[in-house]
């Protein structure tokens, strides 16, 4: 590829990422670019998780004309010690190149360039501020091929603009969520809560759906807030918040803080209470004695405090047809859980 090819290329790349693409995207076009700007046969792009020396495939290109389709390939997870070139690449943050007929090759890496069918390898790490991020890895099966110095150059340059990608992508995204989630628990905050609700509602009422809303409520909470301090009580919180993830059907079921300490459950396509095996009662349930059985901390490391929950259910019918309702259902029937005298299950209109 010419310069200029190659500079109109990166321009490209860097647009891409400048007008704020999917990032999924943008790798794939760095991928490429990559590829053609090489005159490789192959691009792979790869997420490091250096926590755990694990290659994920972010991105995947094959030329049309091999009639190989490589996007299901996007989310493969590889120990990246199966893969010693890229993890040697990743480990020290510098591009490598093989060659088949290097008579310096070790066996191992001319095992994998074999089995790869090709004659030619060069990867290079997605470095971001001194951290490696990822790794970009070309292979050709052209015979007697050899990449220049500025062949490598344009494949760092590529590398680079991945990085950027892929940090940008992660900083809109860590926005994002602290925009809808609460500081201290993880948890969606209620705004975030309140326009969920109002959608699962609309889709629960147009397709005949059950749909239930659980409330949960820390009793005593303020008392033990007193007693043992903030930092406790802001600990006890997020530990009821773990429960409630551990209890809850994480693609499903919508979790958020509502209050001090006082929690809300969507639970789509299930019923207030009913006979069947995934109803509100029983989630319900799960909670009551999940954490009635769970020791809270008066100090660090010392785990004797117990607390209980006051929780209060509403369903589409039971307890109204809007959000608004059925929050205010919801809220009566944790009201009345309170007044009979805490630590039980109130199902509104039961």
């Amino acid at each position: 590829m010419l310069a200029l090819d190659r500079y109109e290329s990166l321009v490209e790349l860097a647009s891409a990422v400048a007008s704020g693409a999917v990032l999924a995207e943008t790798l794939h076009l760095v991928a490429h670019h990559a590829a053609a700007g090489l005159g490789a046969s192959r691009c792979d792009l790869y997420d490091y998780q250096d926590r755990i020396d694990e290659l994920v495939v972010a991105a995947s290109y094959r030329p049309p004309g091999l009639g190989l389709d490589s996007s299901g390939w996007i989310g493969t997870a590889y120990d990246a010690e199966n893969w010693p070139e890229l993890d040697d690449c990743a480990a020290a943050g510098r591009a490598a190149v093989l060659y088949r007929d290097d008579p310096d090759l070790s066996p191992e890496q001319a095992a994998v360039l074999d089995d790869a069918g090709e004659v030619a390898a060069a990867s290079a790490p997605l470095v971001y501020e001194g951290r490696v991020l990822g790794v970009i890895d070309v292979g050709s099966s052209a015979a007697g091929l050899r990449w220049s110095e500025t062949d490598l150059r344009f494949l760092l340059a590529a590398a680079a603009v991945a990085a950027v990608a892929v940090v940008l992508a992660r900083t809109q995204a860590s926005l994002a969520e602290q925009v809808i989630t609460d500081d201290l628990t993880g948890l969606y905050n209620l705004r975030h809560f309140m326009e969920r609700l109002r959608r699962e509602v609309a889709v629960a009422r147009r397709y005949g759906h059950d749909l239930s809303l659980v409330l949960i409520d820390v009793d005593g909470f303020r008392l033990f807030n007193q007693t043992f301090g903030r930092a406790r009580g802001d600990a006890a919180l997020v530990e009821v918040a773990g429960i409630l993830r551990e209890v809850t059907r994480t693609d499903v079921d919508i979790v958020a803080r509502y209050g001090r300490d006082e929690f809300l459950i969507v639970l789509p396509e299930t019923r207030a209470n009913d006979p069947e095996p995934i109803t509100a009662s029983r989630v319900a349930t799960r909670i009551h004695e999940r954490v009635d059985a769970h020791r809270f901390e008066s100090e660090p490391g010392q785990r004797d405090v117990a607390l209980t929950t006051s929780i209060g259910i509403a369903g589409i019918g039971l307890g109204g047809y809007s959000a608004e309702e059925l929050l205010s259902c919801a809220e009566k029937a944790a009201y009345l859980a309170k007044h009979e005298g805490r630590d039980r299950i109130v199902t509104f209109g039961a």
